[in-house]
C-alpha cells in the first residue's frame, strides 16, 4: 500500500508530500490544476519512461519518492530478497531522482539500483491504469497477457516449464549450428587442417621475427661493423703497437724503478692485470671481426624466413604468439569435429525429444489458456452488463499455432468484442468506443484485482466516456475492489467523488508571479463542496449542495451493506 508520495520539482510541483489511506483515495480539481502532474510523479518513481521536461522550470534536478507498506506483499519481499536488498521491517521506500542533463539515480531503501530492477519491484507494488493502458488494450499482442494473467496460479507451473524447455531447445540449437551439416563439417575440416599445416611446417618460435631483424640490421650494417671491429683491434694490438704495447713499456719502466718504493710494486700488478684483459679484448674483436664478414646466403635466409613470417601474420595472427595461440585453438577445434557425426546424430536425437515435450507442453497450455478464456467470458460479460453494457458479448479466440511454438506456448489470443445485441463480435480494438472501452477496462481490473496480488490501484480518469447511471455504477464498483486493495482514482464524476474514503483537491495558485500546484486533504464539509463543484459549480449552486449531502449519505449507506 502506497503510505506517502514526496514530491520535488515536478513541472509545477516545487515540493510536495501527500499521505494516502486504505480503501478509495479521490483525487479532484479543475482542469488544468494538474491532477496529472501527481500521476506522471507517481509514474516517475515507479519506474516508466521519463525526460527532463518534467523537472520544474529553472530547477537542475527533480525528486520523487514513495514509501510503500508492504505487510500484505510477499511477492515484493521474495524480489527483493532475490535482488539481496534488505527490508527489515514492513516499509519500503523507493526513489528516484533525474537531472537537467537527462541522468537517473535509483534507489530501492536506500541502494542503488538500475531503472530496470526499480520497475520490476514497481509492477510488483501498483498497478496504474490510464491512456496509455487503455491504449494497450487495443494492441491485439497484449491479450494473450490479460488472459495469462487471469489465469496466473494455474499457468505458473506449465509456463515455466515451458521456458525450460524453450531454453532447452533453443542450447541444443545453437550447438548443432556450431557443426552445420557434414558437408560443413568436411570443408570446415579442411581448411582448419590445411592453415595448422601451414603453421607447423613453419615451425614458428616465440620471439623468432626479433632474432631475425636484428640479423637483418646487422647484415645491412656489416661493412661498418667489420670497419670497427678492425680498427678498435689495432688500436689495442696493431703491428706498430697499441696498447698492449703501451702497457708492457709502461710496466719496464716502472720495474726499473721497483725498489725505491713499494707503491710501484703495486701498480705494475695493475699493469699485468690490465695487459692480460686488453689482450683478451683483442682476441675477442679479432674472432668478431672474423664473423662480422658478410654472409650472402645467410641474409637471403634471413629474408625468406621474414617473409614467411609476415605471410602468416596476415593470415592468422598480428604477432608470432598470436599465430601460434591460433595454432592452438585449431587444434581445439579440429578435436571438436572429431566425433561430429555421432554428435550431431545425439543431438539431433534430443532436440527431437525436447521439441516434442515442448509441443506437448504448449498444448497443456492451450488447453489452460481456453479453459480460463470462458471463465473470463463469463465473468467480463456479468461485469458489463453491471455496468449497463446489457447486450455486450465478448470472448478470447484462441488459435494454436504449431509453427509458432515458443517461450510462452503456441497461442494466438485476440478479444472479440460486441457492444450491441444482433452484432457479431469482432476484434475489440476495431469496434470499442472510448466509454465502452473505459468500462471494459474497469469491468477486467475488477477481476484480475483478486488474483494479481498487487495491493495498490491507480485509475487516472476511468470515468472517459462515463455519465449518469453507469457514473454510479462505476464508482461502486471502485469502492467495491478498495475493500480489498487501496485505490488511488483521478476524477471528474461527483458520483465516484461520493464515494472517497479520503478525497484530495488538486489546486492550482499563483504566487509572486509564479504557478504553483499543491494538494489539500479535504475535511467533510471540504468534500461536500468539491462534490457539488463537480456537480455543476456555482451555476448549479443552491442545488448542488443538497444533492452532493444526498449524494454522499447514499455513499455512506451503500458502504455499509
Amino acid at each position: 500500500m502506497l503510505e506517502t508520495l514526496q514530491i520535488d520539482n515536478i513541472a509545477l510541483i516545487e515540493k510536495l508530500e501527500i499521505s494516502f489511506f486504505k480503501g478509495l483515495n479521490i483525487l479532484s480539481g479543475e482542469t488544468g490544476a494538474g491532477k496529472s502532474i501527481i500521476i506522471d510523479s507517481l509514474n516517475f518513481v515507479l519506474g516508466t519512461r521519463a525526460d527532463k521536461s518534467l523537472i520544474s522550470y529553472g530547477k537542475e534536478t527533480a525528486k520523487v519518492s514513495a514509501f510503500f507498506d508492504i505487510s500484505d506483499s510477499p511477492k515484493v519481499r521474495d524480489i527483493l530478497a532475490e535482488m539481496d536488498i534488505e527490508c527489515d521491517g514492513d516499509e519500503l521506500v523507493l526513489t528516484r531522482i533525474m537531472t537537467d542533463a537527462g541522468k537517473n539515480t535509483c534507489r530501492i531503501n536506500g541502494e542503488k539500483v538500475t531503472l530496470a530492477m526499480l520497475k520490476e519491484v514497481a509492477i510488483a507494488l501498483t498497478d496504474i491504469y490510464g491512456q496509455h493502458e487503455a491504449t494497450g488494450l487495443l494492441n491485439d499482442e497484449n491479450h494473450i497477457f490479460i488472459l495469462d494473467k487471469y489465469a496466473k496460479i494455474a499457468l505458473n507451473k506449465p509456463l515455466e516449464t515451458q521456458k525450460q524447455l524453450w531454453d532447452e531447445v533453443n542450447a541444443i540449437k545453437k550447438e548443432l549450428a556450431k557443426y552445420g551439416s557434414m558437408s560443413d563439417v568436411a570443408k570446415k575440416t579442411d581448411i582448419l587442417r590445411f592453415e595448422l599445416d601451414e603453421i607447423e611446417k613453419a615451425d614458428l618460435k616465440d620471439g623468432e621475427e626479433e632474432e631475425l631483424l636484428a640479423k637483418r640490421k646487422k647484415f645491412n650494417n656489416s661493412r661498418a661493423i667489420s670497419d670497427a671491429l678492425a680498427a678498435a683491434q689495432n688500436y689495442l694490438n696493431g703491428d706498430e703497437g697499441g696498447a698492449v704495447t703501451t702497457v708492457s713499456g709502461a710496466k719496464s719502466e716502472l720495474s726499473s724503478v721497483e725498489e725505491y718504493d713499494p707503491r710501484y710494486t703495486e701498480l705494475i700488478e695493475r699493469l699485468d692485470g690490465a695487459k692480460i684483459e686488453i689482450k683478451d679484448i683483442a682476441e675477442t674483436l679479432e674472432s668478431l671481426l672474423e664473423e662480422s664478414e658478410y654472409n650472402p646466403y645467410e641474409a637471403e635466409r634471413v629474408e625468406e624466413r621474414l617473409a614467411l613470417v609476415r605471410t602468416l601474420k596476415r593470415k592468422y595472427g598480428a604477432t608470432v604468439a598470436d599465430i601460434l595461440a591460433y595454432a592452438d585453438k585449431i587444434r581445439e577445434e579440429l578435436n571438436f569435429y572429431d566425433d561430429a557425426e555421432y554428435n550431431i546424430e545425439k543431438l539431433n536425437s534430443a532436440l527431437e525429444i525436447a521439441q516434442s515435450k515442448l509441443l506437448k507442453n504448449s498444448k497443456e497450455i492451450h488447453g489452460i489458456r481456453e479453459e480460463y478464456s470462458k471463465k473470463l467470458a463469463v465473468n467480463i460479460c456479468a461485469q458489463l452488463k453491471e455496468l449497463g453494457m446489457n447486450s455486450a458479448t465478448f470472448y478470447a479466440d484462441i488459435t494454436f499455432d504449431i509453427e509458432g511454438v515458443n517461450e510462452s506456448g503456441a497461442d494466438n489470443v485476440l478479444f472479440m468484442f460486441s457492444a450491441n445485441a444482433g452484432q457479431p463480435p469482432k476484434a475489440l480494438s476495431k469496434v470499442i468506443s472510448g466509454g465502452e472501452l473505459s468500462r471494459f477496462m474497469l469491468a477486467v481490473k475488477n477481476i484480475i484485482s483478486d488474483v494479481d496480488g498487487i495491493q495498490t490501484m491507480v485509475f487516472d480518469e476511468i470515468d472517459t466516456g462515463i455519465s449518469g447511471r453507469i457514473a454510479q455504477v462505476v464508482a461502486e464498483k471502485l469502492y467495491n475492489i478498495s475493500t480489498d486493495k487501496q485505490v488511488l482514482a483521478v476524477t471528474h464524476l461527483p458520483q465516484l467523488a461520493s464515494m472517497a474514503d479520503a478525497h484530495y483537491l488538486i489546486v492550482k495558485t499563483t504566487e509572486n508571479g509564479k504557478t504553483f500546484t499543491h494538494v489539500d486533504l479535504l475535511d467533510e464539509e471540504e468534500t461536500l463542496k468539491e462534490i457539488a463543484r463537480l456537480l455543476g459549480g456555482s451555476e448549479y449552486g443552491m442545488h448542488a449542495l443538497p444533492h452532493a449531502k444526498e449524494m454522499k449519505e447514499y455513499a455512506n449507506n451503500y458502504k455499509l451493506r
